[in-house]
């Protein structure tokens, strides 16, 4: 096509008070439901065809009510583009001669297009007018428009709009719809549309002479008829070409069963064969207008309606099959998985008003982005439909703190829009550059180990991009462990050694059958005086130099015994115990044990933050 809509900025279009939003060939629009995504697709049928407004597609708030006064603007900015899909200096000929003097350079000498449309009430007509001109300027604080825009500079430009609702048999049926149009412009030579007609007319013929019941129905129907000497040809199928695709259907053949027609299919296929049929109609469209200037875009909104997660992650590959510049709003973290993280667009509704967050300006280095995409997108797409994220070190709390989310506030996680994710390890950075550039809300939930807190600093110091390692108290999202206390030694000198016990017996049962002792105590008696991992004793080898290490015993039975034996049994079950201590402490707590004091200020943090959002 030669020609990109790089730059789109809205004015009081629905729930989008001011936003400008940078395009890309290939752009994915991800964000909570109702946050905005379908209203900037409307902008953009708006700006490329002939839809209309009314007052209430005028953006207004608690703070800015309606007016009839209001402009609805839409300004789109495109530029020329190489084979390589790259920015040029200039349109080319084609281009060049068909927007003629609507081309303008910016200050860099480069030529762009841009126009606006603008609707605004009339009060003699009673309803909102609609008016293209052109921009004569486009700065980053100042556009400037010009004179009227001709209808005929936009008969270039084509916008195609998929809804969730697609389905290829109702295409096939509908006459309005894009693929029926296509079926009627079908060409052939006359010798070979004659010749299929004639083939046509002895098959009819055919079936007349085996059919007695057909015969006697056409002589009935010639008595019947006022007109003395009348025939009646009866065509069991039509002789004509041009009717014959009225009729055309799809069938489909799996593995050695019959062909099945697509409207018995199930509506994941049929939805699919949409963006099939489109790839061709749109591809055909862009191949024949090789001497004429064509500019298509093709939105897709929800395109993972009804298709099977595996196949939704091919639908990016499909999408990359059509030429023509595309757009894509989702709420699939399969699609998000397969897009490159420069096509990402996040969509937020804050204050009753849409916020747009390109990924693609983070300004990420090649590292970084690979460790998004690994991380994040691969792995834990749903944190990018989040409101709040919580991450904690492992998996252990990232299941305790679910159930302890549900007692205090009622509800599921996924119910207020929070997400919580064990990071493995240390392994926070991507997370947080992701929440930072779509401006969602994150917490940290931090064990008070050494290490851990001094990697934690690290993060820090690289998310803040500051000289030193910074001190976390500063941070009222930062929750760590006191005393250098993992999560398990956290919850037990938290005084919760009896609800850790009662839980672990209730979960394993009784082990020993034989005496019918409780597991914990069947733990202590078969892990008493076993050799522990090798640990270093800080005291160098005088040959090599290297720390001396040792294998202590275990003891259970010597004082602080029976607290060494709750570690770690919690720790070699870390992730199945977590969810069972956590749900016995919520049931048989009552008061300020219910939630310990970490856990507590976490929570409280967290129904602050969500206050007037959900609650």
């Amino acid at each position: 096509m030669n020609i990109q809509l790089t730059q789109v900025c809205i004015r009081n279009l629905r729930s989008i008070n001011e936003a400008t939003v940078q395009l890309r060939p290939f752009s994915v629009m991800f964000g909570m439901n109702d946050s905005g995504k379908s209203n900037f697709l409307l902008a953009l049928r708006l700006a490329l065809g002939n839809g209309s407004i009314d007052e209430k597609d005028v953006f207004c708030s608690l703070v800015t009510p309606y007016s009839n006064t209001t402009v609805v603007s839409i300004d789109l900015k495109f530029v020329p583009v190489g084979e390589d899909g790259k920015q040029t200096d200039t349109f080319n000929e084609l281009w060049g001669l068909h927007l003629g003097e609507n081309v303008m350079t910016d200050d860099e000498d480069k030529e762009f297009f841009a126009f606006r449309t603008e609707f605004a009430y009339d009060s003699d007509k009673e309803e909102y007018v609609r008016d293209r001109m052109v921009i004569n300027e486009w700065r980053e604080n100042e556009i400037v428009v010009g004179s009227s825009l001709r209808y005929k500079t936009l008969s270039a430009f084509e916008f195609i709009y998929l809804d969730a609702q697609r389905d290829m048999s109702s295409d096939i049926r509908d006459k309005s719809s894009m693929w029926s149009k296509q079926i009627s412009k079908l060409k052939m030579t006359p010798e070979a549309k004659a010749e299929i007609e004639s083939s046509l007319g002895t098959l009819s013929d055919r079936i007349m002479s085996e059919s007695p019941f057909l015969q006697q129905v056409s002589r009935d129907l010639a008595s019947a008829t006022n007109t003395r000497n009348s025939s009646v040809e009866i065509n069991p199928i039509t002789r004509s070409v041009d009717e014959l695709y009225k009729g055309l259907d799809i069938y489909v053949s799996q593995n050695a069963s019959s062909s099945i027609p697509i409207a018995n299919l199930g509506l994941g296929t049929r939805s699919r064969a949409v963006f099939a049929s489109l790839k061709t109609i749109v591809n055909k469209k862009i191949n024949d207008a090789n001497e004429t200037p064509y500019f298509c875009m093709v939105a897709f909104e929800e395109p993972e309606s009804h298709i099977h997660p595996h196949s939704q992650r091919e639908l990016v590959k499909d999408f990359s099959g059509i030429q023509g510049q595309r757009i894509v709003t989702t709420h699939s973290p399969y699609i998000l998985s397969s897009s490159s993280l420069d096509n990402l667009i996040y969509v937020a509704l804050r204050s009753a008003k849409t916020y747009f967050s390109s990924l693609s300006s983070l300004g990420l280095t090649a590292e970084e982005i690979r460790h998004i995409e690994r991380f994040v997108l691969n792995t834990r797409g749903e944190l990018l439909f989040a409101n709040v994220a919580i991450l904690a070190e492992g998996e252990t709390e990232e299941q305790a703190l679910q159930v302890f989310f549900k007692e205090f506030f009622g509800y599921e996680p996924y119910e207020l829009g929070v997400s919580f994710v064990g990071v493995g390890g240390k392994n926070y950075l991507p997370f947080l550059r992701m929440l930072e550039s779509i401006g969602a809300n994150w917490y940290i939930f931090s064990d008070g180990e050494a290490a851990a807190i001094n990697d934690l600093k690290s993060t820090m110091k690289q998310l803040r991009n500051l000289p030193a390692k910074p001190d976390l108290d500063q941070y009222n999202n930062i929750i760590v462990l006191n005393d250098s206390y993992d999560f398990e030694t956290y919850l037990l000198n938290a005084g919760y050694a009896a609800e850790i016990i009662s839980a672990i017996n209730e979960y394993e049962g009784i082990e020993d059958e034989e005496h019918q002792d409780p597991y914990f105590d069947y733990f202590i008696q078969q892990h008493h005086g076993e050799s522990m991992s090798p640990r270093s004793t800080g005291i160098p080898c005088e040959t090599c130099g290297q720390m001396i290490k040792e294998s202590p015993l275990r003891d259970y039975h010597t004082e602080g015994g029976r607290e060494r034996a709750i570690c770690d049994c919690m720790k070699a079950g870390k992730t199945k115990y977590a969810v069972p201590i956590a749900k016995l402490i919520c049931s048989s707590c009552m008061g300020e044990r219910k939630y310990p004091s970490k856990i507590k200020t976490l929570l409280d943090q967290i129904k602050a933050c969500l206050e007037g959002v959900r609650l």
